[in-house]
């Protein structure tokens, strides 16, 4: 608990995590804006968003060289790693929230103002508002697995841009077998996005959590046997 109140102090007191948190509600709030209860401006937000948090959470402290008294602190390395993705977590989740409320304010006030009334059920709002808080909250602990593996915090950010705006859409236009399961689409099924192909929601929130666990174990790999 020490260190995760540690990772939590370092979080509040980083001014890029309250930017992040800015630029994602104000992507949500476009999308909206754009077209009403849009999702998949508000599902890039929250997820590329919230998996970019979780990354430099990490990769600052190798970047500014605070990794060395954090670990003098704790030197467990596993604890340190467990506390940054348990508050990346948590975190992750206040993005969703936050957006999701944007987005719903905001598409709402916007049909209201065309007098349109939205048919949406009780269990298909917590889809819309529980699929984006998911899919956030693993993107942030992805984000960190990855910033633990590759701990340079240009490369790191470059090598997720590069990903979720090449790799993984080109892969699924090509071969939607294929790319719907690889983490960008698992975590659009996770999210909702009515897009063809995609797995079930639940199948996308398993195969988003396996990916995340998988990084996480070769980050766990570099993290014991690589010095800081």
């Amino acid at each position: 608990m020490h260190q995760v109140r540690s990772e939590l102090l370092k979080m509040r007191t980083t001014r890029t995590v309250a930017v992040l948190l800015a630029a994602a509600a104000a992507l949500t709030l476009l999308g909206a804006c754009v077209e009403a209860l849009s999702r998949t401006v508000e599902k890039l937000a929250v997820v590329l968003l919230s998996t970019l948090m979780g990354l430099i959470t990490v990769t600052s402290e190798f970047r500014y060289g605070t990794i060395r008294p954090t670990l003098l602190f704790e030197p467990r390395r596993r604890r340190v790693l467990a506390a940054k993705l348990a508050v990346s977590a948590l975190a992750g989740s206040v993005f969703g929230l936050v957006c999701g409320a944007v987005s719903f304010g905001a598409g709402l006030s916007i049909l209201a103002a065309r007098n349109v009334d939205p048919a949406l059920t009780g269990p298909h709002t917590l889809a819309l508002l529980l699929g984006p808080l998911g899919a956030s909250a693993l993107g942030a602990m992805l984000g960190v697995a990855i910033g633990a593996l590759i701990r340079n915090q240009v490369g790191a950010v470059v090598a997720v841009a590069a990903y979720a705006f090449a790799v993984d859409a080109v892969v699924f236009s090509a071969a939607p077998s294929i790319g719907r399961y690889l983490p960008g689409k698992a975590s659009d099924a996770l999210a909702g996005l009515p897009t063809a192909h995609l797995v079930t929601p639940a199948l996308g929130a398993a195969l988003y959590a396996a990916w995340a666990l998988a990084f996480l174990a070769a980050a766990t790999v570099r993290n014991d046997r690589s010095d800081v």
